[in-house]
């Protein structure tokens, strides 16, 4: 993609975000359908021939949302497993909060690409992918936690499904009532209280 003449590689960076964060906030709210360059250049309020000079193609803005979603509610996971951390207490701990918490994870983002994938196989095929990713992440947190390899990868299946599954369901608690639910959580997919 050409940059504008004249415009700051800083100022491109900042429009094609505030597109994405548009394309973002716009697929939790109202589904893929409604991420439209006509609707999303009307709340910009900006023509459409701003958006092709920046993204070229709807398909393209697509494909960077992907990304985005990948990279923000896959980005803690990452640096909670990182090969050289080895506590595993630490990390179930930090797991753990992440998901209480919603800190850079975002449940809402995560639905609504799953919603997205049931009806794109492209983007189902992404959204498996990233589900093996975050599972193999998982797991080399019960491996830390000194689980052989084919239980801590079941471990980390039980874990990761019953995750997705509380925001699938959509469970309405407090984050009061999860903390205080937090150790028994931890007993039952860890064998111990980690989470404190």
């Amino acid at each position: 993609m050409e940059l504008a003449r004249g415009q700051p590689r800083e100022m491109v960076k900042r429009v094609r975000d505030d597109w994405l964060d548009l394309a973002r906030e716009t697929l939790i709210r109202a589904g893929i359908e409604a991420v439209s360059v006509q609707r999303l250049s009307r709340r910009l309020g900006v023509t459409r021939g701003g958006f092709y000079g920046y993204f070229g193609t709807r398909d393209r803005l697509l494909a960077r949302l992907l990304q985005d979603w990948r990279a923000i509610n896959t980005g803690a996971l990452r640096r909670i497993a990182a090969p050289a951390r080895k506590d595993g207490a630490v990390q179930i701990n930090e797991l753990v909060r992440m998901w209480i918490e919603d800190q850079d994870y975002s449940p809402e983002y995560d639905a609504a690409v799953r919603d997205w994938a049931r009806r794109a196989p492209k983007v189902a095929r992404v959204v498996r992918r990233v589900d093996v990713e975050r599972i193999r992440l998982i797991t080399r947190i019960f491996r830390n936690l000194d689980f052989r390899p084919a239980e801590a990868h079941i471990r980390a299946r039980i874990t990761y499904y019953h995750q997705v599954g509380y925001y699938t369901l959509a469970v309405h608690e407090s984050r009061r009532t999860r903390r205080r639910l937090s150790p028994m959580y931890a007993l039952v997919l860890t064998g111990s209280r980690h989470p404190r």
